[in-house]
């Protein structure tokens, strides 16, 4: 949740990068840095600045011909669509993310491309798909991101009317995401949960979503956290 200073870091990291640097995990550091800092600058506020930096690590992926920082300027690509809420961009993504994990066998991005898929399709048939991204990366101790996997799950279930399911599956995330300071995107699961809330339970939550991510300078989730509020508190 210290967002200014994920951002100056992401930067510094693309500037010092050079050519053939790598990261430990074998991504090129350039690639996977930029990748990852189109998250921050969304959460910023700077959508434009998100996308063309998610764009430039796809590209610069392809330009090197190396299929693992491909697939993870994918993969951070896919998430950066979906924060967007651009379905329409994040289909063909999913497709390529999904191929390159089958050909190469690379784990772990699969099961992201899993999760998004799932939630992309929507319905009983994409929630299940889903479940199953977030079981196999559960299986992995793969849990950095789970609260927003778990948020994605908790979409979908109450798009498909299952209120009970949705509110268990939030509790779930805000419980991880404290356990595990994991808090980027717990201002999200906050208002979601609140959205299921009645009266000033509603509101008491809304506030201290909107609370958190003020500090955390998550200009995109305060925005969504007090237009909920303004509508709350007209009705």
């Amino acid at each position: 949740g210290l967002l200014p200073l994920a951002d100056e870091h992401f930067r510094l990291a693309c500037d010092l990068a050079r050519g053939s640097d790598s990261m430990p995990i074998g991504t090129r550091t350039e690639i996977h840095a930029r990748s990852w800092w189109a998250h921050a600058r969304w959460l910023l506020g700077d959508e434009a600045g998100a996308a063309a930096t998610s764009a430039l690590a796809v590209e610069n992926g392809r330009q090197i011909e190396h299929p693992y920082s491909l697939t993870v300027a994918l993969a951070y690509a896919a998430v950066t669509h979906q924060l967007l809420g651009d379905t329409r961009g994040l289909a063909p993504v999913l497709a390529e993310l999904s191929e390159a994990c089958e050909r190469y066998g690379f784990a772990y991005y699969r099961e992201w491309a899993t999760v998004l898929t799932g939630w992309a399709e929507g319905g009983e048939a994409g929630l299940r798909t889903a479940q199953l991204g977030v079981e196999a990366l559960e299986r992995e101790g793969s849990l950095a991101r789970m609260p927003y996997w778990l948020w994605l799950v908790a979409d979908l279930h109450r798009r498909t009317g299952d209120t009970t399911a949705a509110l268990a599956t939030l509790d779930a995330a805000a419980s991880r995401a404290t356990a595990h300071d994991d808090r980027w995107w717990l201002p999200e699961v906050l208002r979601a949960r609140s959205a299921l809330d009645s009266g000033s339970s509603a509101v008491a939550r809304l506030e201290q979503a909107a609370d958190l991510a003020a500090r955390q300078s998550s200009a995109s989730l305060l925005s969504r956290c007090r237009a909920d509020l303004d509508a709350l508190r007209r009705g």
